[in-house]
């Protein structure tokens, strides 16, 4: 017999009249458990924390979450944290698949609360059957994404089977949409790509739309991962707009590229790097043998940073111009600086990942600085810089560590500064106006997500703590 694995929303007492008859159903089949009532927080044990608490936040925890037998995870939700941990009899794998992965990705039952950045009151908790939890964007809204496995276990003659769907929640636990996770679907920022990549619809529902342009997809770059030996992959869609490349010139011998930027509401073109605002620096599209413009970010949902090719290399290393133009019209806005990285290859692009990051980007916006580490295989050097002017604010020299950044807030930027393969190690946190350096020799797990008023949080064995802004 196979076996239905489900989620169940349970809002918390103080949201009951908002989220009143909502439930939060995964795949498989069967109806839904009735919601109930769970008990809200008001005052969140408050325990000390273990060694100095993280650059750019308060001396002490506003609140903190006790430690869980299997451990866990926490995500930043705008105004809102998600803390997530193992369903009953949840423990910390000794071996195994499992041994390296955060609570929120290991295979089994999972619980997330939903809980208020500045008190930790519990808004809502969601219970699901095996599953993993990710961050994730709906429509440039802060989500989180629950990937529920179905087991459908051996008849004797067939093989078993699983299908999985992700449920997405927002930040007071409403679920907001469910798209089966296959190779049929593939979804990002609140939409749905079918039919081989060529529609587009939003994963809440509505008429799909042709694509223009659905070859040769480009992901935005990330920050570099936190976790050891893994990239994170960008998303494909941010601000309602899609990203691929096409050929610029017809031709044998042609492979220049061009940015196409989409507009997933019609499926159609919005524009283009050949008719973009163009930073001075940047080599003219004719005179490029690759990738002329990579789309680097996002910001805020109506700007997005890309980098110019500025000597057009096949390969090899060379200075990138930074630019900020309007997402809906390609103008451009501010003229950024100059950061050197791994050019496009064409023969590199037959044979490695299209989501191989050429840069680490990460976006403070309490401040609007951007900290962006260029790849030079094998060392990741940053420059940080305003997005509104386009002002440098500083750079590594090239005898420095390494810097790839992982996450900004508060005016402080955590980055990793030593690498073993893939595997990125020792963070410290630096300034990010002036690089001074505020924190060094902590461990990975001690890097906070940030909420949208400021406050960090961490996952410790010895719990969640979560800090007001320093």
């Amino acid at each position: 017999m196979g076996s239905t694995a489900r989620t169940v929303l349970v809002p918390a007492a103080t949201v009951v009249t908002l989220l009143a008859g909502l439930t939060a159903c995964g795949s498989g089949s069967g109806s839904p458990d009735a919601p109930s009532k769970a008990k809200s927080t008001a005052s969140p044990r408050t325990a000390a924390f273990p060694g100095k608490p993280p650059a750019g936040l308060a001396g002490s925890p506003a609140w903190t979450v006790p430690a869980a037998p299997g451990g866990a995870s926490v995500f930043a939700l705008g105004d809102a944290f998600a803390v997530v941990t193992g369903g009953p009899g949840a423990a910390r794998p000794a071996g195994g698949p499992n041994a390296d992965a955060t609570p929120a990705e290991r295979e089994g039952a999972k619980v997330v609360e939903f809980r208020d950045a500045r008190d930790g009151r519990v808004r809502a908790t969601v219970k699901a059957g095996d599953a993993r939890v990710y961050a994730a964007t709906w429509h440039g809204a802060p989500a989180l994404r629950v990937d529920v496995a179905d087991k459908t276990a051996s008849d004797g003659m067939t093989s078993d089977k699983t299908s999985t769907v992700s449920d997405v929640y927002d930040n007071r636990g409403k679920k907001l949409g469910s798209v089966p996770k296959d190779e049929q679907h593939d979804l990002s920022d609140g939409w749905v790509v079918t039919g081989k990549g060529e529609k587009v619809a939003p994963a809440e529902g509505g008429g799909p739309k042709t694509l223009e342009a659905h070859d040769d997809v480009r992901t935005l770059q990330a920050p570099r991962n936190r976790e050891k030996g893994s990239e994170l992959r960008g998303p494909r869609f941010a601000g309602g707009y899609g990203f691929s490349r096409e050929e610029a010139r017809t031709g044998p011998y042609s492979h220049t590229k061009r940015l196409v930027v989409t507009e997933l509401a019609t499926g159609k073109k919005a524009w283009t790097s050949s008719e973009a605002g163009r930073p001075d620096g940047a080599v003219p599209e004719d005179k490029s043998k690759a990738t002329n413009a990579v789309a680097v970010t996002v910001l805020g949902g109506d700007r997005v940073v890309l980098a110019w090719q500025t000597e057009g290399k096949d390969g090899g290393t060379e200075p990138w111009v930074l630019s900020v133009n309007d997402l809906k019209t390609g103008r451009l806005l501010a003229t950024g600086p100059v950061v050197k990285a791994i050019a496009s290859s064409n023969m590199r692009e037959m044979s490695l990942s299209d989501s191989d990051p050429v840069f680490y980007v990460t976006h403070d916006p309490s401040t609007d600085v951007l900290t962006v580490s260029g790849d030079r295989s094998p060392k990741w050097l940053a420059t940080a810089w305003d997005a509104k002017t386009g002002k440098q604010l500083w750079t590594q020299a090239d005898d420095e560590n390494l810097f790839a950044p992982v996450a900004s807030g508060n005016g402080v930027v955590y980055g990793f500064t030593d690498r073993y393969v893939q595997d990125f190690s020792k963070p410290i946190a630096v300034d990010v106006k002036t690089k001074k350096v505020l924190a060094k020799d902590f461990e990975a797990d001690r890097v906070p997500v940030f909420s949208a008023d400021g406050h960090g949080a961490v996952a410790l064995d010895e719990g969640v703590f979560v800090f007001a802004k320093g």
